[in-house]
């Protein structure tokens, strides 16, 4: 099964490189610009339409080195930060990220042609009467404002969520 798994980091990493029009070359850092969805897990269903949120990452691979940077959905902190990871394959054919707000583990999807990845972020900030504030000057619904803001405390709470991305 590991083999199974650094085949499929290796074949994402040369389509990458492929999609990118840059050549396998040791010394050229490879770089694209991924959408991706960050999900917060919640076992109330009544948040899960508030639990995801859209991100735009840069993905970057050189010489067998990741790097995955992204602006942290505001949405769930209620400040702007900017997250940025590096890392490398383990044996296991995950790529393990760390960062100064945290650490990520990445497996290739078992379902497509993109990474899932579990973060861990004991460093992000989070401001949730900002946060209150900045959904009500929005006008939204009041029941709304009061689910996404249980999202963003569960997630204050326990700040590990999921990152998937494709290179689709």
């Amino acid at each position: 099964m590991p083999e199974k798994h650094l085949m499929i980091g290796m074949v994402l990493a040369l389509a990458l490189v492929v999609a990118c029009g840059g050549s396998t070359g040791d010394d050229e850092a490879e770089s694209v610009t991924l959408d991706g969805l960050y999900r917060v897990p919640v076992s109330d269903e009544s948040l899960l339409p508030f639990a995801t949120q859209a991100v735009v990452l840069d993905w970057r691979e050189r010489n067998g080195e990741y790097r995955l940077d992204y602006d942290f959905p505001v949405e769930l902190t209620g400040i702007s930060q900017r997250v940025s990871f590096e890392g490398q394959a383990a044996q296991d054919g995950s790529i393990q990220f760390v960062g100064d707000l945290g650490s990520a583990s990445c497996t290739a999807d078992p379902v497509g042609s993109g990474f899932l990845c579990t973060e861990r972020f004991p460093q992000l900030q989070f401001d949730l009467e900002r946060l209150q504030r900045d959904f009500e000057q929005s006008g939204l619904p009041t029941l709304e404002i009061a689910r996404r803001l249980q999202v963003a405390s569960i997630f204050q709470s326990d700040p590990i969520g999921i990152l998937s991305f494709s290179f689709d």
